[in-house]
């Protein structure tokens, strides 16, 4: 038996490591996936959730470790045996009540408590497979046991293909309850090839551990080498909240963007402990500036989401490989290997949670990103420089143009240095500074702590460009993202404000002009002569008053299109919005001058407006944004059924679709489609206010949606000339159970397929 045992050791256990980390990997979008639409769909719910799965993961790995330490293989593989059936108590899959519904003051503290007791004791016996396997293998007796970290391979691997099913299989052909469903059977099935290992590993060397095999052998890795290990392991576990948050904020929240950067992730570590990794090094390493220069270049781009997406990924990939190679290389002996794993997870819980938690407390910007970035080329391995003086001297002319821009952005506007630097202009100075650093970190790439300390001099030429360009007067980071508001001066005084504009990330969410007699003019998207704000009189034209539900509040233009008689309900999710526009004291003032009687509703819209009686609201606005797009449980064939439940028999719904990256005009006529509703559409360009330049009319894409065609009868079908009948492409609606982004994605840049007939 024994000899048997060790001929097909190898390819049980790596079955074994191989299904639970795919298990344990397509459980995090699947369970994140539960939880995002009750908060919004904003991109921090996923960032949250995987700090707690790496903390999730640490745990696994610390019981994994203490667990090895016992002498006999049959009382670990029994113990291990129990804990995977007292976890299995939890299933199946489900948003635990025990917190109640969703805290938007508190939103991550709340998600953390659901996660912990609805999915943590599961998550954490998988995870200990990896370790615990890893330790098993060594002791079965076989030629190659001494070194069982090629089966690290298999579990990354595992992991990887756990993570892309999700996306590309698991969501798109099952719903929710069958995910759950197909989960819990994929645990069972994990924890009895987790036993057929455990007996395995007992007939192929015995019920115990030799007295030599008892403790371990190898030398001590010693403090300094343990802080290696984490400081290697914490930089990319960084860089992973960092880069989604980044793609997030220019495409949405989805489980493809958040599955793309930990994929990568993966495969960094997959490459760096194979067997061939040594090769790898050298090409890392000169790759890396170009990385570098890549995604610098990205920072500079603005609407472009598909070269900023890849420049990201990239500059990410080749960052995060770099650490993992030099974790790769320190890697202790076998008999050390839980030991290492525990530091490895303990690392990734610490950068996870840096970046995740703890940076949107500390910054009011993405901070963390860049730092992570500089952080990783402090593991370049170092080599022998070729052109020293001048790698120094670039350095120099680098950290010269980082202190001039620091002194620009603080001293007096008409001071010496000011009027010195105007002649040359303010672009012209921020590009050379730019690209001196750029130019200094080709010089001194041989040099990684001078390279760390050149990319974060470029960081701080940008973000100090970013804060020249007009003054902002307010930034706020939460939960649910960035918020800053600017204001634009007068050219003749820039003492007197004129404007001031509100974004979320990099997207304008809404502008109002400061002067005395224009504040409740509406801009951007909400100028009445835009699709948008036509489509919002449209539906205030039935009759008078309106009572109107406005589903996110932006800046709160849209209060200055409703008649002094008319109803306004807010629902709005994030607290920071609702104090810069509705609150005393606040940036903007539409909502105190235009509707100082509205009911705001702090939440997510879906659960909030499903408690308002049926028929309550003659208009309901969808124009919640997580930065360029509505979050797609807003645009469900549910959610578009609960909308027009809730209108009168005179009420319509209008959908905002304005955005860069999705199609979402044939996502929203194929939910109308389904179910029976008659939608209208039209697009309207930008243009120019006398006041406000481009911001006085941004191009806008508005559907008008009602119940049946009496209700389409009742609005004044002549005036709405440019107004169009969408019919919808083909293809499966958004439900639910069912979205779609990759298609939607595609469509945005081969072209939407949608037909419009007009009226």
């Amino acid at each position: 038996m024994q000899v048997i045992a060790r001929r097909y050791a190898p390819a049980v256990f790596a079955l074994a490591m191989f299904s639970s980390a795919a298990l344990i990997f397509v459980l995090q979008p699947l369970f994140t996936r539960l939880t995002t639409p009750l908060l919004g769909g904003s991109p921090a719910v996923w960032n949250a959730s995987m700090a707690f799965f790496q903390a999730a993961l640490l745990l696994g790995y610390l019981y994994a470790h203490l667990l090895a330490r016992l002498k006999d293989l049959r009382v670990q593989a029994g113990l291990h045996a129990l804990v995977l059936a007292l976890a299995a108590l939890a299933l199946p899959l489900r948003v635990s009540g025990f917190f109640g519904p969703p805290n938007y003051e508190h939103p991550a503290l709340w998600l953390l408590g659901v996660l912990a007791v609805s999915v943590g004791a599961p998550f954490a016996a998988a995870s200990a497979t990896a370790p615990l396997l890893q330790a098993w293998y060594s002791r079965s007796g076989r030629a190659d046991s001494h070194d069982p970290y090629y089966l690290y391979a298999a579990s990354n691997l595992g992991s990887l293909v756990g993570l892309l099913a999700y996306p590309v299989l698991v969501e798109p052909l099952l719903g929710t309850k069958g995910q759950s469903a197909a989960w819990q059977a994929g645990y069972a099935l994990v924890t009895v090839l987790i036993i057929g290992a455990a007996v395995i590993a007992v007939l192929a060397k015995g019920r115990s551990a030799g007295p030599a095999e008892e403790k371990a052998v190898s030398p001590s890795p010693g403090l300094k080498k343990r802080l290696y290990w984490l400081g290697a392991a914490a930089v990319p576990a960084a860089l992973v909240p960092g880069v989604t948050l980044h793609i997030s904020a220019n495409v949405g929240s989805a489980p493809l963007f958040w599955v793309v950067p930990l994929a990568l992730y993966l495969v960094t570590f997959i490459l760096a402990f194979s067997r061939r990794a040594e090769r790898l090094a050298p090409v890392a390493r000169s790759v890396y500036p170009y990385a570098v220069f890549f995604l610098a270049g990205a920072y500079l781009l603005h609407g472009q989401w598909l070269p900023i997406i890849l420049a990201n990924l990239y500059g990410f990939f080749i960052s995060a490989l770099l650490c993992h190679l030099a974790l790769a290389r320190s890697r202790p002996a076998a008999d050390r290997l839980t030991e290492f794993y525990l530091f490895v997870s303990l690392g990734g819980v610490l950068g996870g949670s840096a970046a995740a938690l703890l940076a949107p407390l500390v910054f009011n910007n993405v901070y963390e990103y860049p730092l992570a970035l500089a952080a990783a080329a402090l593991f370049l391995p170092r080599v022998e420089e070729k052109l020293p003086r001048l790698a120094f001297y670039s350095a120099a002319a680098a950290a010269a143009m980082g202190l001039l821009m620091v002194l620009l952005r603080w001293v007096e506007p008409g001071s010496a240095l000011v009027v010195l630097t105007g002649r040359i202009g303010h672009y012209p100075l921020v590009l050379t500074g730019l690209g001196t650093c750029l130019a200094a970190v080709f010089l001194n790439r041989a040099r990684p702590g001078r390279l760390a300390g050149l990319l974060l001099v470029f960081f701080l030429i940008f973000f100090l460009k970013e804060d020249r360009a007009g003054r902002v007067i307010t930034q706020e980071r939460g939960f649910f993202g960035i918020l800053r508001t600017r204001e634009i001066y007068d050219p003749a005084d820039r003492k007197v404000s004129i404007l001031r504009i509100l974004s979320h990330f990099n997207v304008v969410h809404g502008a109002q002009l400061t002067r005395p007699g224009l504040t409740r003019q509406p801009l951007t998207y909400y100028n009445p002569r835009t699709a948008l704000g036509e489509a919002m009189l449209v539906g205030l034209s039935t009759g008078e008053p309106g009572r109107v539900a406005l589903i996110g509040l932006g800046a709160g233009a849209s209060a200055c299109l409703l008649r002094p008689k008319d109803q306004l309900t807010v629902f709005e999710i994030d607290p920071a919005v609702v104090r810069l526009a509705a609150r005393p004291g606040g940036d903007f003032t539409y909502m105190s001058e235009c509707q100082p009687g509205a009911r705001i509703v702090l939440g997510d819209a879906r659960l909030k407006i499903a408690d308002e009686p049926d028929g309550a609201f003659d208009l309901i606005v969808v124009d919640a944004f997580s930065s360029d797009a509505i979050p797609a449980h807003l645009l469900t064939r549910e959610a578009l059924q609960l909308y027009l439940r809730k209108t009168s028999d005179r009420g319509i719904v209008v959908l905002h679709l304005s955005n860069s990256s999705l199609a979402l005009i044939s996502e929203a006529a194929r939910v109308a489609r389904d179910i029976g509703a008659p939608a209208l559409y039209r697009e309207s360009v930008a243009f120019n206010h006398p006041y406000a330049s481009y911001f006085g009319a941004l191009s806008a894409g508005a559907m008008i949606v009602v119940k049946s065609p009496a209700v389409l009868a009742k609005l004044p079908l002549s005036a709405m000339q440019e107004w169009s009948f969408v019919e919808a492409p083909p293809g499966r609606a958004w439900s639910d159970d069912y979205v779609n982004i990759p298609r939607a994605l595609w469509k945005n840049l081969a072209g939407e397929d949608y037909r419009l007939e007009k009226l």
